[in-house]
């Protein structure tokens, strides 16, 4: 092949024939890997020069674009190139297949002619099979050639569908981000803009963190007392959270105030829950779980070398277990809270009541908000 290749005159064929090898390697690398890639390749193009019997190429280009480089699979696996399966340079199991079926169907045409016309001589009979075979064949292809024209069919009616989806959801993304803010109105801020976003965060937050209070202190089975501490819990916690803004920034921009006060309502959340669940842990039912885990360890002590270390693997293992009874606790009663609070009647003056308290809660810019950044993770666990 190199001499061949030397033939060629021109730089720039040369480049543009290299190119074509390339592209060709490239997608064998996709079908065999590239280890196998040019192996693949080389083979293909001595296999081909065999083909030729002995008759020179006389235009290398053509010869190579035509010829020599395109796969040419005899059946309809991919990797089949000649009749031969490019990634083990076996036999074609599935062009064999395509043969015992023309073989099959041969046999099956020759049959039916013997039985018809019994006595036609052999060479008529022949013909006559011949005659039947292309027939066959050319139904077969015909109903082929209708199966890729309806698959090209559903092939562009799903491009096309795919388009107007495509469109639509664009139509939609825009009309999305050109919303106003629900909240507050202000215009292309898809829907909600940054300040009302952190101001419904913060508020998720902050009825979470008053929820693990209440679910650790309070007597779940006395629904008044539970709201009454409820109530108590939360004008705590946004007192506690608008010190801590306070004390945290120095400006009133809008959006500093609500990003702030999201990520000290985060800080509160995750130090009322390490508080809750150390409480449990120190509670009867995580001791019993623990005592069970540290039980169960030590009658295992035997594993171990030495008894300090089965005694570290007991303690261990208590102490996981305490844990995770903890979370489990936490996550019951949060649980039950929120059950008693759906099947709770709502209270005296509906949404008339409700929609007054909302009215006197102070606004996400009426609090002054004074002094510099401060670590605040501290002293919000100790706070809580």
């Amino acid at each position: 092949m190199a001499v061949f290749w030397a033939g060629v005159g021109r730089v720039s064929t040369q480049r543009w024939l290299a190119g074509a090898v390339r592209t060709e390697l490239a997608r064998l690398r996709g079908l065999v890997g590239g280890e196998l890639a040019e192996q693949v390749l080389a083979q293909r193009l001595e296999r081909r020069l065999g083909m030729q019997a002995g008759r020179p190429v006389v235009e290398l280009e053509g010869w190579l674009l035509k010829r020599g480089l395109p796969q040419k699979p005899g059946c309809w696996s991919h990797l089949c190139d000649d009749g031969v399966r490019i990634d083990t340079g076996g036999g074609c199991s599935s062009c064999d297949s395509v043969m015992g079926d023309h073989r099959a169907l041969r046999a099956s045409v020759a049959s039916a002619v013997a039985a018809e016309v019994p006595e036609l001589p052999l060479q008529d009979r022949r013909r006559e099979v011949e005659r039947r075979m292309h027939e066959r064949v050319q139904v077969r292809a015909a109903a082929e050639g209708e199966r890729r024209e309806r698959a090209a069919a559903e092939r562009a009616a799903h491009q096309e569908a795919l388009a107007a989806r495509r469109e639509e959801l664009d139509a939609a993304e825009r009309e999305r981000v050109t919303a106003p803010c629900q909240e507050c109105g202000i215009p292309e801020a898809a829907g909600l803009c940054l300040v009302c976003s952190s101001g419904r965060r913060t508020r998720d937050l902050l009825q979470q963190a008053v929820d693990v209070i209440v679910a650790v202190r309070a007597d779940l089975d006395d629904p008044a007392g539970t709201a009454e501490l409820a109530e108590q819990v939360a004008a705590d916690t946004r007192r506690l959270l608008e010190d801590a803004v306070a004390r945290s920034v120095d400006t009133q921009a809008q959006g500093v105030l609500a990003y702030t006060r999201a990520r000290i309502a985060e800080q509160i959340l995750a130090g009322r829950r390490a508080s809750a669940l150390v409480r449990l842990a120190a509670g009867e039912e995580a001791e019993t779980e623990a005592d069970r885990a540290y039980e169960a360890a030590m009658r295992r002590r035997h594993r171990y070398p030495t008894r300090s270390l089965a005694l570290r693997a007991a303690e261990e293992a208590a102490e996981r277990a305490g844990e995770a009874a903890a979370r489990t606790m936490l996550r019951d009663r949060l649980a039950r809270l929120q059950d008693e609070r759906s099947a709770r009647p709502p209270a005296s003056g509906g949404w008339e009541r409700r929609c007054a308290e909302f009215a006197r809660r102070p606004l996400p810019g009426d609090s002054p908000a004074v002094g510099g950044a401060v670590d605040l993770a501290e002293g919000l666990v100790s706070a809580a």
